[in-house]
């Protein structure tokens, strides 16, 4: 865990050592949906190019949001929205039908595609506010805030840093975009999540011996977090074997509510545990998925 400017903020680090080539790594995740697959994370869909409503034709909503959106409102709902996205909730959703379930899924696959199309478009000017509390959130800010207060990084980068932020505009040279969803179970509510990854190829011949740098965005969670922000740093690293193999670091950051006041006095420590366990065990499976012999082709 990292010392973080704000209570609302936690950060970890991890690294692991890797028994193949960074490429093969990259390759690998390049297929996110086979990657991430597995426990923890019941759900997932990667979009085409451009993203298409039939990216999301398996996303259902959790039993828990279905039973939390009929009774929310601005200021008062247990999932992170917009005043608007609440209002489509309400209006568009017979909840006294027995296919109520179906209806608000349909609603919330078009919002999420509508959230990505426009972020492509826009970059962080789509991606809103929260209007769950009494006080609104700029995601944009959130964001920014959370860019500010980095710690120094194992490579120089700022102008892929500044590509996070200014997306669409100013992407590096080589740089390779795509955009996934999620529903994640870490122990607490199931989560929907939506993602902005960017693959950063780096000058070969670098004395940190980084050739790739991977970010993960969120552009949307349904609960918890705020913002986040993942940068991994993939390192070529040869064994006196003669063997080559890649260190993977990873850098997580992410902005969350309910940390602060008496009721963040004791959920403060729960989150930073369950996350920081998260990140460990997500490095694990990631070693793991790496190092198997590659599938089967179908």
């Amino acid at each position: 865990s990292l010392d973080t400017p704000v209570r609302e903020e936690l950060a970890y680090v991890g690294v692991v050592y890797i028994d193949t080539l960074a490429k093969r790594f990259i390759n690998r995740f390049r297929d996110i949906e086979r990657f991430e697959s597995g426990s923890g994370i019941p759900q997932i869909g990667r979009f085409g190019s451009p993203p298409q409503l039939e990216d999301l034709a398996s996303f259902t909503l959790p039993p828990t949001d279905l039973k939390a959106l009929p009774k929310c409102r601005p200021g008062d709902c247990d999932l992170k929205l917009s005043a608007a996205a609440m209002r489509r909730f309400r209006n568009e959703v017979d909840w006294s039908s027995p296919n109520a379930a179906h209806q608000a899924d349909e609603v919330a696959r078009e919002m999420i595609l509508d959230l990505v199309r426009r972020y492509q478009a826009d970059g962080n000017a789509a991606l809103g506010y929260y209007d769950d509390s009494d006080d609104p959130l700029l995601v944009a800010d959130q964001f920014r805030a959370l860019l500010a207060s980095g710690d120094p990084l194992p490579v120089p980068m700022p102008e892929f840093l500044a590509y996070l932020d200014d997306y669409p505009r100013g992407r590096p040279p080589g740089t390779e975009d795509f955009f996934y969803w999620t529903v994640v179970d870490f122990g607490l509510k199931p989560t929907i999540r939506v993602n902005h990854v960017s693959i950063y190829p780096l000058a070969v011949g670098l004395s940190s011996g980084v050739a790739y740098v991977i970010a993960i965005k969120q552009l949307y969670a349904s609960h918890y977090f705020n913002t986040t922000l993942e940068l991994r740093f993939l390192a070529h690293d040869d064994r006196p074997s003669g063997r080559r193999g890649a260190c993977l670091m990873s850098i997580t950051r992410s902005r969350s509510d309910g940390m602060t006041g008496f009721k963040g006095f004791f959920l403060r420590p729960i989150i930073r545990r369950r996350s920081r366990n998260a990140v460990r065990g997500y490095l694990e499976y990631a070693k793991r998925q790496v190092e198997a012999p590659a599938p089967a082709a179908p």
